[in-house]
């Protein structure tokens, strides 16, 4: 994982689908969603995985393999 994984999750700031993910994050877990405020995205990925294990949602899914795909740009080859 790289930078992005260490951002803080900020509700004020947040996409609807990451609220969403944290608010059933929280509900799932046994936290409360104030608990995350402030929290590294690397670390509610992780809980994610502790709490959904195999079943873990289409968000971190998606989440993670972002976090995981090469940032090196392609070249430009012939143009």
């Amino acid at each position: 994982m790289d930078a992005t994984a260490d951002h803080i999750f900020n509700p004020k700031s947040a996409s609807p689908a990451l609220k969403t993910a944290i608010a059933d994050l929280a509900r799932n877990s046994g936290k409360l969603e104030s608990e995350l405020v402030g929290a590294r995205m690397s670390d509610l990925f992780d809980l994610a995985v502790g709490t959904y294990g195999t079943q873990l949602p289409d968000f971190w899914r998606v989440w993670n393999s972002w976090n995981q795909a090469d940032d090196t740009p392609a070249e430009w080859g012939d143009l």
